[in-house]
């Protein structure tokens, strides 16, 4: 159970619990969430306490941070086959596993790299996929770092570097 005012996850965006009230639709009693980086409280959304979807969680700690670094070493960028890289990137977004996004950013700088080197454009979906991943990725651990979406990144990638170098 989460409290008023707890952080938790919802569908891979960070969200504030603001409240409980029971549905409307349902009669289930659920919890009001806002978006954690909107504070004009335009976009409310209601989740059943039961969160039979699982499509709810608790934010992760600095701990899982760290190991989170440590793991993104040894995680495999996707195949690269452009045909199917949207619908590769699509499955990775509907998990809740935070691997899948430094999976997707892995493979998008990959594959934006060789195009730079090929002298070829980059592609729109990569760019696409490549921003949604860092938002939903550096969100969550801003908030577990107590750190700026932009300083959380900043961290991130020189762990990932310092990491690498050492295996």
């Amino acid at each position: 159970m989460y409290n008023i005012n707890d952080l938790v996850v919802y569908r891979r965006n960070v969200c504030k619990v603001i409240g409980k009230k029971r549905s409307d639709f349902t009669g289930e009693l659920c919890y009001v969430l806002e978006p954690y980086e909107n504070i004009d409280y335009s976009c409310i959304v209601q989740v059943p306490v039961s969160n039979k979807g699982g499509h709810l969680r608790a934010v992760v700690t600095k701990d899982e941070v760290e190991q989170l670094c440590k793991r993104s070493v040894d995680i495999e960028p996707l195949e690269s086959k452009p045909a199917n890289m949207k619908s590769k990137y699509l499955d990775k977004l509907k998990g809740d596993d935070l691997e899948d996004l430094v999976c997707i950013i892995k493979t998008t700088s990959q594959r934006n790299q060789e195009r730079l080197e090929n002298h070829k454009k980059l592609a729109a979906v990569d760019g696409e996929f490549l921003k949604k991943a860092e938002n939903y990725l550096y969100s969550e651990l801003s908030v577990a770092l107590e750190l700026s979406k932009e300083k959380t990144k900043e961290f991130f990638l020189s762990e990932l570097k310092r990491l690498e170098k050492k295996s």
